[in-house]
């Protein structure tokens, strides 16, 4: 993903707060809607739990990098920032997990001069399937920049979809571990609600 369109995608998306008020019309355009017990159902196919109100919603136009995700500008010199999101098309195309690690990590933030190092990884449990998290970090020394980032690669059906967070900061400052948190309670809430439309084919 180039670094360039996601941050001028992040600019241009709509930044809608999940607790937010709006009025019955707008609500019927939101592809979410909170249950009595505080969670988001989004597009009657996935149920998590809402990250706290920092976190913007971002979504992407049909076909695009992403399905949806949530973004946090922080305090600090340019590029202090986090995102994550939900992607139903990671790169690659293997279905085994340790395989579309490697193809998806030939790509991920490839507009970048990034040398990344895996710091973790380990087989998990998500949505009531088999999953892998690797967290990486890459380094820029040209820019001074660095990026930490956690994968979750999870099998659904015979395809393999993914949540992923990207925090960036300058060399030299600490990453923010209360970010990666609310990911992984992101993570660990969500649910599919309904197959996908590949499992019905």
């Amino acid at each position: 993903m180039k670094r360039k369109t996601l941050l001028l995608l992040c600019s241009v998306s709509v930044a809608v707060c999940i607790s937010a008020c709006a009025t019955p019309e707008a609500s019927k355009k939101l592809p979410y809607r909170l249950t009595p017990q505080g969670m988001v159902i989004w597009n009657d196919e996935f149920e998590f739990k809402p990250p706290p109100v920092v976190w913007k919603i971002i979504q992407t136009e049909a076909g695009g990098e992403f399905s949806f995700g949530f973004l946090r500008r922080e305090t600090g010199r340019f590029p202090c920032q986090s995102m994550f999101v939900y992607d139903e098309d990671p790169f690659g195309a293997s279905g085994n997990l340790d395989v579309r690690q490697e193809e998806f990590f030939k790509r991920f933030l490839w507009g970048t001069c990034l040398k990344f190092q895996v710091l973790e990884r380990k087989n998990i449990q998500v949505a009531g399937g088999e999953g892998l998290a690797v967290i990486v970090e890459g380094r820029d020394p040209v820019k001074e920049e660095k990026v930490k980032a956690k994968v979750v690669f999870v099998k659904r059906g015979e395809r393999v979809v993914s949540f992923y967070i990207t925090q960036w900061r300058l060399i030299g400052e600490a990453f923010d571990p209360s970010a990666f948190e609310v990911f992984d309670q992101f993570v660990g809430s969500f649910k599919f609600l309904k197959k996908s439309f590949y499992e019905t084919l």
